[in-house]
């Protein structure tokens, strides 16, 4: 399964990219992933973002996956690329990866944030 991530390239920008998380079929209807060394996970509730942090990038220190599950955001990266998420879409973050998350919507966006050990070349099983 491909899902939205954020990549490093060779010096040290972060850009738009996908990566692919290898699934095991359970049956014709479900697939689900091997088990993952994942940190914690936990639940983030953010209010809309104000117009004046437009430019202001940050970064995790830990790989995670986020997942919108209500509200939506916008991670721009620092190419200037964008990914959109809208709730039930994930994105990988890569540790090291600097970026500006937005929160616009017309209700507080809700994320499921899974973190994973180590800062850059988490790789999923």
């Amino acid at each position: 399964m491909k899902i939205c991530a954020m990549g490093m390239d060779a010096n040290g920008r972060s850009f738009a990219t996908h990566v692919d998380i290898p699934l095991i079929g359970v049956n014709e209807m479900e697939a689900v992933s091997a088990k993952q060394d994942a940190v914690y996970w936990g639940l983030a509730f953010n209010q809309n973002s104000p117009l004046n942090n437009e430019y202001e990038m940050h970064l995790t220190n830990q790989p995670r996956i986020v997942g919108v599950m209500s509200g939506h955001a916008e991670i721009t990266m620092q190419d200037g690329e964008v990914c959109r998420l809208a709730p039930g879409e994930f994105i990988f973050v890569h540790g090291r990866a600097l970026h500006h998350s937005t929160m616009r919507s017309t209700v507080p966006t809700t994320t499921l944030n899974v973190t994973f050990p180590g800062t850059a070349g988490f790789t999923f099983k």
